[in-house]
């Protein structure tokens, strides 16, 4: 059974693969690139996008989430997942006394 190739933009497809690696999973740069249906170059430059998402997200925040590449497992991978939840809680916080409806 042929796989259907599914078209996403660029912020689409960043986010997709931010969730996946959320959802605590190791991608290889192989999975990421049959997943979107994209080459090794744009798997770097999604990565390095959320590398800089994160960065942005986290200042200030002594804990910091990271994309890391594990040479080992040969993998991507998100770490320090626990605190980036509580920065996310945070932020919701703000939002919430800033919006209150």
């Amino acid at each position: 059974m042929a796989t259907s190739k599914s078209v996403f933009n660029d912020k689409q497809r960043i986010l997709r693969l931010y969730s996946a690696l959320i959802s605590k999973r190791e991608l290889s740069s192989d999975e990421i690139e049959d997943m979107f249906f994209i080459g090794h170059k744009t798997v770097q430059r999604d990565i390095a996008e959320i590398r800089h998402f994160l960065a942005d997200l986290q200042q200030g925040e002594p804990i910091q989430s990271e994309v890391i590449f594990d040479r080992r497992t040969k993998k991507y991978r998100l770490t320090e997942m626990d605190n980036l939840f509580q920065v996310f809680d945070k932020i919701n916080q703000i939002d919430q006394e800033d919006h209150p409806y």
